[in-house]
């Protein structure tokens, strides 16, 4: 299968509230082979505000932010034919499955379009980062990996490039696809074997097939910043959440085994977490015994004892029910604890993307529809989805692109809302002016700032803002 490798760069962090303003990508075969590749950059959406200290990092000045000709919705079109004619194929960014493909998903999900692009028609995807993270644990002398000021090993892809001798014009869509299929293609070279299962990992039903044959697998998770190794055998698929469940070898199962539900679950929640959940969709890295031979890990942990207790765990089939009744209890807690607290309450349109449901076949047929039809007849199509979120997204893409199709009432009352939200003085989901005013401030005020010729384009950015805001 071909390797897609993309970035993105946004106005700011929120997937639900932000833009996507520039994506790079490049098409390359299994072999790192060159078949294709395309950048857009588009403008700010009307009724967004950016982030001062992304578009800083981004270098998007005034003329590309206001001024650019494509507009967001007209880029998402681009990508959207780009990847589907490059499909099948494995996505690899860098932080991607936390970052990129969150706007990605909620970007297309917003613009009416297919929001998983990237994990159907045969595709799978693939975050180069924890592969990093992964071959550094093992075998820390493989990659050349910086140390920040904090005197610990730093990831970032601006610093561990250039590290590793390779030229990258950062924080630009193009530039950092660049960067991770160079570091792609260096651990392609010195870890094959971890290349393999990284590639394997980016698919879902590959890593169910291989937690179901190995007795053993390794693989690595980072929860602030730091990574460690766990060391599993397979138990079962959640009852719920139907992902892998795997038993961590550090604990001895023989002091768990005979012990009914209740006091499983009093101890598995009151901090001894000797079940690991394994994210099936998110590109897990599975190595085998032989991969990590020879790792400083391998050697410090007891293989041997490992093995009689993944043995012990094979067959202790009722430890195994009364585990997945224990998950089933804590799962159903958990939900009962979200409906009482009605966290639901706040969520809106924007944000619900895994929350809402999937459009019926008739709202899905309107969708192509949408898609294929002139923005004069979508404003009727818009009346017709049965799923309310659809409805209110066409209407906000047509008062983005082409306003003017829009009855007067309708434009009216979408213009207050927007103004409504833009000028809040509250804290919002959202940026709203004030957070912006607030942001340039403290880039200005800010010793640091090497730049201090872009906060003259900041300052311009804003004088837009309270132009068309009437601020």
């Amino acid at each position: 299968m071909d390797l897609v490798f993309y970035d993105f760069e946004t106005t700011g962090r929120d997937p639900h509230w932000d833009q996507i303003l520039q994506v790079g990508a490049t098409k390359v075969s299994k072999e790192f082979n060159d078949i294709d590749s395309f950048e857009f950059r588009c403008r700010l959406k009307p009724g967004l505000i950016p982030s001062p200290f992304a578009l800083s990092v981004n270098n998007t000045d005034y003329v590309k932010l206001i001024k650019t000709e494509c507009t967001h919705y007209d880029m998402l079109c681009k990508l959207e034919e780009k990847f589907i004619k490059w499909s099948p194929s494995v996505f690899i960014g860098y932080n991607s499955i936390n970052f990129d493909e969150e706007f990605l998903r909620n970007s297309l999900f917003r613009a009416l379009l297919d929001p998983y692009l990237t994990s159907k028609n045969n595709n799978n995807r693939a975050d180069l980062l924890e592969l990093l993270r992964t071959v550094d644990f093992f075998f820390p002398d493989t990659l050349n990996i910086p140390i920040n000021n904090k005197k610990k090993k730093t990831f970032r892809l601006d610093q561990i490039a250039p590290a590793n001798s390779i030229n990258h014009f950062a924080h630009d869509a193009f530039g950092d696809v660049m960067a991770t299929k160079q570091l792609a293609q260096l651990i392609f070279k010195k870890k094959p074997s971890f290349w393999q299962s990284f590639l394997e990992g980016s698919n879902k039903s590959q890593v169910h097939k291989t937690l179901s044959e190995e007795k053993m697998v390794f693989l690595c998770q980072t929860f602030y910043g730091k990574t460690t190794a766990i060391s599993g055998t397979f138990l079962l698929n959640h009852p719920v959440y139907k992902i892998p469940v795997l038993f961590d070898l550090n604990y001895d199962p023989q002091e768990l085994i005979e012990m009914n539900i209740r006091d499983l679950k009093e101890i598995y929640t009151g901090g001894q977490k000797f079940l690991k959940l394994v994210k099936s969709n998110k590109g897990p890295i599975l190595l085998k015994k032989n991969q990590v031979e020879g790792s400083w890990f391998f050697n410090s942990i007891d293989i041997n004892e490992f093995q009689k207790r993944s043995e012990v765990l094979e067959k202790a089939l009722s430890f195994k029910q009364n585990l997945s009744s224990m998950l089933l209890d804590i799962a159903e807690e958990s939900q009962q604890e979200k409906e009482l607290s009605g966290s639901q309450e706040d969520i809106m349109a924007e944000e619900t993307l895994y929350t809402g449901g999937f459009p019926s076949q008739k709202d899905q047929k309107l969708k192509q529809q949408f898609r294929d039809d002139n923005w004069s007849n979508r404003y009727n199509l818009c009346q017709q989805f049965a799923d309310k979120r659809l409805s209110y997204f066409g209407l906000r893409l047509i008062y983005e692109e082409r306003p003017d199709v829009l009855p007067l009432s309708v434009r009216n009352k979408i213009e207050r809302s927007v103004v409504d939200q833009l000028t809040s003085f509250n804290k919002e989901k959202w940026k709203t002016c004030n957070d912006f005013d607030k942001e340039i401030e403290i880039i200005e005020n800010d010793s640091n700032t090497r730049d201090k010729e872009f906060v003259f384009e900041l300052r311009d950015i804003r004088k837009y803002f309270r132009k068309i805001y009437k601020l």
